[in-house]
């Protein structure tokens, strides 16, 4: 047996999941990665922050607290419809969840739509309870030159840029891994693929363009946006469209140059926070057609300025999901399969140092996606079995980090037929409940020895 340090490297495009949302339940990382065997760079969340509003839950959505009859919209409550941010809560789910994507490799890239009106402290603390999970996105106040959210609704857009802007400061202050996040709503384009200066609203929010630490758009190839007081088959309702592939990428790259223009001519990297073609819209087969050529164009182009794409997402009630339904009854759709042989176009690759790891010890690391440190382990010939007998889980993979396991202690998984296969520690709870970025294994040939059988 050969042991070889390798640090792990993502394609240059990071593939980026969805997981909850107003239309969706946040679904278990464990099932999600049962359905691809593959890590993903990042997991979005999507939260809300109103605790000083009256019908404020740390507990419920909105729409479940106050019942609102003559709603015909989704977005027709006192605030946005997501699962509340309670990271604080004695039974949060938020934090829970963030744990879990952490456990599983992902970076977080937390979407939250907070209430202008929060105090500098309030903020503050919402920056100090992320600072100890690594790297993350914070898209703050999202497609913030819409009509729709609270944000735009009872707010100016100046109003809005200079929120953002203040969340942007005091987060830096905190944190230097919480990264900001400045996106904007190119769906208001579909019908002249012309993009115009107008919607965008950049004269407004131009500092918060400015200030940010990336960019994101969020464009949808086809959308039910009456959903789900609408469908699109009704025949008497107008709130939906569609268009071809050649016309949303055309609306990314127009937006973006747009965006350009107005940082005196500097880009950002972007990132694409939600796209889908609606289910409901193009059919279940023509979302499996479309998710599979867009992914397809991103790992076949050459596209440095595009950070990562998420695909939005993975449950949902309606026709935005790989699957259909609620946490408890749903069922698969043609993307899911489209969209798992896409991301196979998007490997992982092992950059690994010149000698043989020769020392009796050897420190695995897994800070964030950028920052993952493992081992090549060769010369496993005859070896059908892998048991791990470390106190933590492990991530193996080989074919070029598209298959991957992850494996709990004491579990045991049959080796492929491979001259060689590499060895991962993701971040894991310690026995005193604290998160690790990184596992000192001591004596580790002779402990690799006795894990593969």
């Amino acid at each position: 047996m050969k042991l070889t340090r390798v640090q792990l490297k993502r394609n240059k495009n990071q593939i980026i999941m969805a997981n909850g949302s107003e239309r969706s339940d946040y679904i278990p990382m464990k099932y999600i990665f049962s359905q691809f065997e593959r890590i993903h760079d990042g997991v979005q969340l999507m939260k809300t922050y109103y605790p000083n509003e009256k019908n404020w839950s740390d507990s419920h959505r909105i729409s479940e607290v106050t019942k609102k009859e003559n709603v015909d919209y989704a977005w027709g409550y006192e605030y946005e419809d997501y699962h509340p941010f309670n990271i604080w809560s004695e039974h949060s789910s938020t934090l829970r969840e963030i744990e879990e994507i952490k456990q599983y490799g992902a970076d977080l890239h937390l979407t939250l739509t907070m209430d202008l009106a929060l105090s500098e402290d309030e903020i503050r603390k919402i920056a100090e309870s992320l600072r100890g999970y690594g790297k993350i996105y914070l898209r703050i106040n999202h497609e913030m030159n819409g009509t729709w959210f609270r944000y735009n609704t009872q707010h100016t857009y100046k109003e809005a840029c200079d929120f953002f802007v203040k969340c942007h400061h005091i987060i830096k202050q905190v944190s230097s891994n919480i990264y900001t996040v400045f996106n904007l709503s190119a769906d208001a384009f579909v019908v002249d693929v012309q993009v115009r200066n107008e919607p965008l609203h950049l004269d407004a929010l131009r500092e918060a363009l400015q200030v940010a630490d990336y960019w994101s758009i969020d464009k949808y190839a086809s959308l039910n946006w009456g959903w789900p007081f609408e469908m699109p088959d009704d025949g008497e309702h107008w709130r939906h469209w569609t268009g071809t592939v050649e016309n949303w990428w055309t609306i990314i790259e127009e937006t973006y140059i747009k965006m350009i223009w107005n940082n005196d001519l500097k880009a950002k990297p972007l990132f694409i926070n939600e796209f889908n073609s609606d289910s409901d819209v193009d059919g279940e087969n023509g979302q499996a057609e479309v998710i599979s050529k867009v992914y397809k164009r991103i790992a076949r182009g050459e596209f440095e300025w595009l950070e990562g794409i998420v695909l939005y997402q993975f449950r949902d009630y309606g026709g935005l999901g790989l699957e259909k339904g609620t946490r408890e009854k749903f069922c698969k759709l043609p993307a899911l399969s489209a969209y798992k042989e896409a991301i196979q176009e998007f490997p992982y690759s092992f950059q690994q140092e010149k000698d043989n790891w020769e020392n009796a010890d050897f420190t695995f690391v897994w800070q964030d996606i950028d920052q993952v440190y493992g081992v090549r382990i060769k010369e496993i010939q005859g070896k059908d079995c892998f048991q791990n007998k470390l106190d933590m889980p492990v991530f193996l993979t080989w074919e070029n980090g598209t298959v991957w396991k992850r494996i709990l202690p004491e579990e045991s998984v049959s080796l492929p037929h491979k001259e060689e296969v590499y060895l991962f520690v993701p971040p894991y709870k310690n026995k005193n409940h604290v998160f690790q970025y990184s596992a000192v294994v001591r004596n580790i040939e002779s402990q690799l020895e006795k894990m593969f059988q």
